[in-house]
């Protein structure tokens, strides 16, 4: 009897499939970002307010009142401090007249609180400074 010659049989589905699995695999990446928008309107917070409170964060981290994830020690960097402490300023400037009345207060209430504790701050660092010779008490990120 004549061997017979194996056939190959090609699956054209698995192109399909493949496609399929990485149009899926694209929106899961997506979802977190909706996830997010969605958690902050089920906490009762407008994603403005939610901007507003990241930024204030990231400055408190900046001014060394918490301690960034991961990190084992406080560092205080105030021209990061000075820089985000301006966005925020700059941000009721632009947004001045579009707000609702809790998030111009919220805003307000940020600038207020992270100034005193920039003040708080820079006063530490210049004293520090005053400590130790050929240092200049007064630098550009700390003249306020």
């Amino acid at each position: 009897m004549a061997e017979e010659e194996p056939k190959i049989i090609i699956d054209e589905g698995w192109k399909a499939k493949v496609e399929r699995e990485r149009e899926e695999a694209l929106k899961s990446v997506e979802k977190p970002a909706e996830k997010t928008d969605r958690e902050v309107a089920e906490a009762g917070m407008s994603l403005f307010d939610y901007l507003v409170s990241t930024l204030a964060a990231q400055t408190m981290i900046a001014l060394g009142l918490v301690a960034e994830e991961g990190q084992e020690k406080i560092v205080v960097d105030l021209g990061t401090a000075n820089h985000l402490i301006d966005s925020l300023m700059m941000l009721r400037e632009k947004t001045k007249g579009n707000l609702t009345e809790d998030e111009e207060k919220n805003l307000n209430e940020a600038i207020a609180e992270l100034q005193k504790v920039f003040a708080a701050r820079a006063q530490q660092a210049r004293e520090a400074a005053m400590q130790q010779p050929g240092i200049d008490p007064n630098p550009p990120e700390l003249k306020r």
